[in-house]
């Protein structure tokens, strides 16, 4: 059994440096109209060394869902920030004193969150939080003029015990990366894998301190086990190594893969049991799929999660009467569902987090998706789960 951690930072190797760069963007309209800019939106775009292009998918989601929202009268100026707070936090700071920022949003690290979060409340400026929903939210980290929606990570690690525990069998071996290991969905499969009878028969974190090479033990750690299935969290480039080492496996391993949808990206070989928060691109709604290829935009889960909050926001912008405030289309966002290309979800605990529809894949059929109507809480699913590290999960 994993222990539960104290909460501690994590930083890769080299990616201090990066963590504590502020890079501002020329500001844009978000979408070209007559009018004059009537809203100043800061935005925040997440630096990550670990996943370069998440910062770039993101702000062009934003982009282009405030653009399909028709919020012609907001101007967004971009701030680039990492998992370090110190610099990004004077930044926002020194904007938000200046009296020209109506609200502020963005993929917000949770160390800057914290600072982001007292600072916009002083102020008075709503606040807008995207995140991975890596580690579990609760309402009373926020203030009133604040909402926050993520992917839902805790959510999807939830379903996918569920998912495994029903089509593979109780005995699972979990395989993960030192960056992974300490996060709340980690906790979060295990806590409802447990609480349907399913055992974790074994571990292996792999690019853990001391521990080289990368999956040197781990066959014949799973050999030894013999699961039903090997649960698989990693992503970025090590998701990709995971991948192609599976693939080099013989069959004598004998056991099903799962995990996040993107341990098959690039790797056709590789189609593990999955669960997800979005829709792959071939069976996403056709005018949003439109639009992202018309924007040169690829179908990512960063882009996806910009384009959400910036259809959302930019829905509730452009409806507004002349003369509201951003506090007051804050305080309407809650009762009215998110819109984007996830398909509609829906604001859950007082706003913490967003619900919705999840999608599911088969290891025997190759790219079929099958919606999942049912919602996962991630207070409910997971309500013993408690990670480790304090950065952003993505963010290093």
């Amino acid at each position: 059994m994993i222990a539960p951690l104290h909460r501690r930072h994590f930083l890769a190797a080299g990616s201090a440096v990066a963590a504590t760069g502020v890079q501002l963007s020329t500001p844009v309209l978000a979408s070209a109209g007559p009018s004059s800019p009537h809203w100043h939106i800061l935005g925040i775009a997440p630096m990550s060394e670990k996943l370069p292009q998440l910062g770039h998918d993101y702000q062009r989601g934003v982009e282009l869902g405030m653009a399909q929202a028709g919020a012609s009268q907001v101007r967004l100026t971009w701030l680039s920030a990492g998992p370090l707070p110190a610099a990004p936090a004077r930044a926002i700071g020194s904007a938000l004193q200046d009296g020209k920022i109506d609200a502020v949003m963005g993929w917000i690290p949770p160390l800057l969150a914290k600072k982001v979060s007292a600072l916009t409340e002083k102020a008075g400026v709503p606040l807008w939080i995207s995140d991975s929903g890596a580690d579990i939210a609760t309402p009373s980290e926020q203030h009133p003029l604040q909402v926050r929606h993520s992917l839902e990570l805790c959510t999807m690690a939830s379903a996918l015990a569920d998912k495994v525990h029903a089509q593979c069998g109780p005995r699972a071996f979990l395989s993960m990366g030192w960056h992974e290991s300490g996060y709340d969905f980690v906790q979060a499969f295990q806590h409802r894998w447990r609480s349907l009878g399913g055992q974790i028969v074994g571990r292996h974190i792999a690019g853990a301190p001391g521990r080289s090479p990368e999956f040197g033990d781990l066959k014949q750690a799973i050999v030894s086990q013999q699961p039903d299935a090997v649960i698989a969290l990693f992503s970025g480039p090590q998701a990709h190594r995971f991948s192609q080492w599976w693939q080099a496996q013989p069959a004598l391993l004998r056991t099903q893969l799962a995990g996040f949808p993107w341990l098959s990206d690039g790797t056709s070989g590789v189609r593990p049991w999955t669960v997800a928060s979005w829709p792959t691109a071939d069976i996403a709604e056709t005018g949003w799929k439109t639009r992202f290829a018309q924007a040169g935009l690829a179908w990512t889960a960063a882009a996806l999660l910009g384009a959400e909050a910036g259809a959302s926001l930019g829905s509730a912008l452009a409806a507004a009467p002349p003369g509201t405030s951003t506090k007051d289309v804050w305080a309407a966002l809650t009762s009215k569902p998110l819109a984007g290309p996830r398909g509609q979800r829906y604001w859950a605990s007082s706003a913490s987090d967003s619900a919705g529809p999840l999608w599911e894949r088969s290891t025997s059929v190759t790219g079929t998706w099958l919606q999942r109507h049912q919602a996962y809480s991630h207070l409910g699913a997971s309500a013993a789960a408690q990670g480790g590290w304090i950065t952003g999960y993505f963010l290093t």
